[in-house]
């Protein structure tokens, strides 16, 4: 298992990387997900599925955020497909991790963050000369591959990591590190990308809803206005980011009909 130092932190690179730190392992997954890690304390940035196997592994303390918990559990689950119509249903009989979650996370070596954006819960850490950042913002490649990958309050999250703010000392610190291992300077330009590339996100929902539109035409022509062409613009993708386009979308100040073709909107004139 090759790990790369950052202080006293040892990060094993992956999609996502995974952090060590004294018994600390935050966002065991992905292809690290069957490395034989095991710590006292089991971290997960957010809840999704590439981001916690290191809760199935035994340990002290584990910790998702609250907010994302949906996704793991039976109810959850059974939320998603049927809402509470079907909650006995058979299709569903087991929690992904049935041993109880802590319903808060303290331990003087950590500071969270609270950075959502990605998803309603994401959370970051603080550990030693380390920002773990977990997908709070990306690279270059990564957004315009993706075209949407944020729900709509990332800003104030790109806010509270880009500077000290309160009780969050960012300033002082060494290193920085998201998916990639950066330094500070690089991290702050890269959230200045993320923010530039975000407004611009929420500029062509705008412009995209000059008529009446369904969020899937939102975003087919979103992705047509980012760069993309309609050849590469698979079903998969829509269905993905429409999540995230209507959390943009009801963001904003819009009119709403129910027409034959499903829901649509237009930006209130």
């Amino acid at each position: 298992m090759k790990t790369l130092k950052i202080g006293k932190a040892d990060v094993v690179p992956g999609s996502p990387n995974t952090l060590l730190y004294d018994g600390i392992v935050v966002d065991l997954g992905g292809k690290n997900s069957e490395l034989p890690i095991q710590g006292e304390i089991q971290l997960a940035t957010h809840g999704h599925a590439d981001h916690i196997a290191g809760l199935f592994r035994e340990a002290k303390s584990k910790f998702l955020p609250p907010e994302d918990r949906w996704g793991i559990s039976l109810l959850g689950r059974r939320m998603a497909v049927y809402g509470f119509s079907c909650n006995e249903s058979s299709l569903f009989t087991y929690d992904l991790i049935k041993e109880d979650l802590q319903a808060t996370f303290k331990d003087p070596e950590v500071q969270v963050i609270s950075t959502p954006g990605h998803t309603p819960g994401h959370v970051s850490y603080v550990i030693g000369d380390v920002l773990y950042a977990g997908d709070a913002f990306f690279g270059q490649r990564v957004l315009e591959g993706f075209v949407f990958s944020f729900l709509r309050g990332f800003l104030e999250s790109y806010g509270v990591l880009g500077q000290d703010k309160g009780d969050i000392k960012l300033g002082g610190r060494d290193r920085y590190f998201a998916r990639p291992i950066i330094r500070q300077r690089k991290m702050l330009d890269l959230i200045e990308f993320n923010i530039n590339y975000g407004q611009k996100l929420v500029n062509r929902v705008k412009d995209s809803l000059s008529d009446w539109v369904t969020s899937q035409q939102v975003v087919v022509k979103v992705m047509e206005g980012m760069g993309k062409k309609v050849e590469e613009i698979s079903p998969t993708s829509i269905i993905m980011n429409e999540r995230t386009a209507l959390s943009i979308i009801n963001g904003l100040n819009v009119d709403i009909t129910t027409t034959i073709d499903g829901v649509k909107f237009r930006l209130h004139h």
